[in-house]
C-alpha cells in the first residue's frame, strides 16, 4: 500500500498479479492449451524465466487463476445466502451476477475438460466449488418461492437444482463442443441466461413471469457496450 498526492491509498500492482491478469486474458481468448507460457510473459514484458519464479508450471498458474474463481464465487455465495430482501428484482440481479462471474472466468467453463487435464489437481476443488453453488441455488429457490415467484412440487426440486447448475455452468462448453465457438461475447452470455431462465418458466408466478421478462430484457451485449 501506498499513497498517492491526494492521501488516498493505493494498491500496487505487482508482477504476478501482471502475469495472472495476461494468463487470464490470453485464456478467456483462445483457452490455456493454445497459450504458451512465453507469450504469456511477452504480454507482461518479462523473460520466461521471470514467470517461471511465479509460477514453476501451467498447473500453478492455473490453480491461482482458480483461486480468483472460488474467491469471486464465495463472495457471491455468502451474499446470497445471507440474503434477507423481498424484493423480486434481487433474484434476477444475482442471475446476472452470476454469469458475470461465468464471464470474468470464462475460459474455465468453456475449456474445463482441458484445462483439468493439464491441472488435475483442480479437479477437487471444482467439484467442491459446484457442490457449494448448488446448495446456493437450492437456498434461493427457496427464497423465491417465500416471495411469491415461484410454486415448484417437491418432486421436481432435486432436477430443476441440477438442471439449473448444469445449464448455468456448462453452456459455454455446449457452444464450444456442439456449436465450435470459442469466441465467447457478450450476447452468447444473454443466450447461456435464457436457457437457464426457460427451466423456471413452467413453475413461475404471474410475478415472476413479469421479472423475468425484465431480467432477459437487459442485455449483457449491451452492457458490455457502455
Amino acid at each position: 500500500m501506498g499513497a498517492g498526492d491526494d492521501g488516498k491509498k493505493t494498491t500496487r500492482v505487482t508482477t504476478r498479479d501482471r502475469i495472472l491478469e495476461a494468463a487470464l486474458g490470453l485464456f478467456n481468448d483462445r483457452g490455456p492449451d493454445r497459450v504458451t507460457t512465453a507469450e504469456i510473459a511477452r504480454t507482461v514484458g518479462i523473460n520466461e524465466g521471470n514467470l517461471y519464479y511465479y509460477f514453476k508450471t501451467k498447473e500453478a498458474l492455473l490453480q491461482a487463476l482458480f483461486e480468483k474463481l472460488e474467491g469471486d464465487a464465495s463472495a457471491f455465495m455468502v451474499k446470497v445466502s445471507a440474503n434477507t430482501a423481498t424484493d423480486p428484482g434481487i433474484y434476477s440481479d444475482y442471475m446476472r451476477r452470476w454469469f458475470s462471474i461465468i464471464w470474468v472466468h470464462r475460459y474455465i467453463f468453456r475449456d474445463l475438460p482441458g484445462v483439468i487435464a493439464t491441472a488435475p489437481s483442480l479437479r477437487e476443488p471444482t467439484r467442491a466449488l459446484s457442490m457449494g453453488m448448488r446448495l446456493v441455488v437450492d437456498g434461493m429457490l427457496q427464497q423465491m418461492t417465500a416471495a411469491n415467484l415461484i410454486d415448484v412440487p417437491v418432486d421436481d426440486v432435486p432436477q430443476l437444482l441440477a438442471n439449473v447448475w448444469i445449464v448455468s455452468t456448462y453452456w459455454a462448453v455446449f457452444l464450444s463442443l456442439q456449436e465450435g465457438i470459442d469466441d465467447l461475447r457478450p450476447e452468447h452470455l444473454d443466450w447461456g441466461l435464457k436457457q437457464v431462465a426457460s427451466l423456471f418458466k413452467p413453475y413461475l408466478s404471474e410475478l415472476g413471469k413479469g421479472e423475468l421478462q425484465i431480467m432477459l430484457g437487459r442485455s449483457f451485449a449491451l452492457d458490455k457496450a457502455l
